[in-house]
């Protein structure tokens, strides 16, 4: 499955297959704890509907372990995450869409006032809806006819997929998940966030301390610390950690470093470090995740074409 999340920020860009119509949509498999979707945010709206299993998502300030059924959302420049629990099996479809696409640009009524308040922060999306609550089965329906409108792409469908999505807008306006997003503190420090996860990102290759990401923030170390942990889950060594993983992973499969120097690459201060971290969040060495990549995508070549 090719990676949705390839950006050089945090900020990820959806790499569209067109972008005179700025939508991405892609099934997603969980497996042994693959993919683990760090912290991130985009400019986009995005619709998710689990099908089986179990993952903790953390959107904005929510955390909660998705439950088949779930529709989950994520409003525009959310900050979120999705990270497997165990080695729990997670089956979702996602559509990740730009709301200009709908006309949010556009100097009009319905842009003013519903389109534009989404796009710009001032209203947000409940995070997830639920099966047993108002509006579910349409919702639910509009969601799938979506889904079924893009994986057709019949004559016409362009139109057909506006007005479906629209249709959908208005069901989350009438049934009450798109609300008046707070202004408080908690919003404030989160903007402060976005900007030292790119930070993080830029920068992971260096000596990141607590003092220097703290200092970045303008908070003291234990209010540095406190805020990060209750906006990501985890702290913030944690997640330096994950970015230096997740690029080592990269290397790994797309380069013919060694270990040792993907170790150093990534900013890891000695190998067996690197090792024991890595087989912490992988369960296996960074060679052993080598040579199975390797081996699934000779597999995956050797396939005979689908005539």
């Amino acid at each position: 499955m090719k990676q949705h999340l390839t950006d050089q920020f945090f900020q990820h860009q959806i790499d569209y297959d067109n972008h005179l119509l700025p939508f991405k949509y892609y099934h997603t498999h969980v497996r042994n704890g693959i993919p683990d979707v760090l912290f991130h945010w985009h400019n986009e709206f995005e619709i998710n509907y689990v099908y089986e299993g179990s993952a903790r998502y953390h959107i904005d300030y929510n955390y909660f372990d998705s439950q088949a059924g779930d529709i989950i959302l994520v409003r525009p420049n959310a900050m979120h995450s999705i990270h497997p629990i165990d080695d729990v099996e997670h089956v979702t479809d996602s559509l990740v869409y730009h709301l200009d696409m709908l006309g949010a640009s556009n100097l009009d009524q319905t842009s003013m006032l519903y389109l534009q308040p989404l796009q710009n922060d001032i209203l947000k999306t409940v995070p997830r809806i639920q099966p047993h609550e108002e509006g579910y089965e349409k919702i639910k329906t509009a969601i799938f006819a979506i889904f079924d409108t893009i994986r057709k792409q019949e004559s016409y469908y362009e139109l057909l997929l506006k007005s479906r999505l629209l249709d959908l807008l208005y069901l989350l306006y009438q049934y009450g998940y798109i609300v008046k997003k707070n202004t408080d503190d908690l919003y404030r420090k989160n903007e402060k966030l976005r900007g030292l996860i790119d930070h993080i990102h830029q920068h992971y290759q260096e000596n990141l301390t607590i003092e220097d990401m703290a200092d970045y923030m303008g908070y003291s170390k234990t209010h540095f610390m406190s805020v990060f942990k209750q906006q990501t889950g985890t702290s913030c060594m944690e997640f330096v950690i994950q970015v230096r993983l997740r690029e080592a992973c990269s290397l790994l499969t797309s380069s013919l470093k060694s270990v040792l120097e993907i170790s150093n690459h990534v900013g890891f201060n000695n190998l067996s470090n690197f090792n024991r971290q890595f087989k912490r969040y992988y369960h296996m060495t960074p060679s052993r995740y080598r040579k199975q990549f390797r081996k699934e995508q000779s597999y995956l070549g050797a396939r005979p074409l689908k005539l």
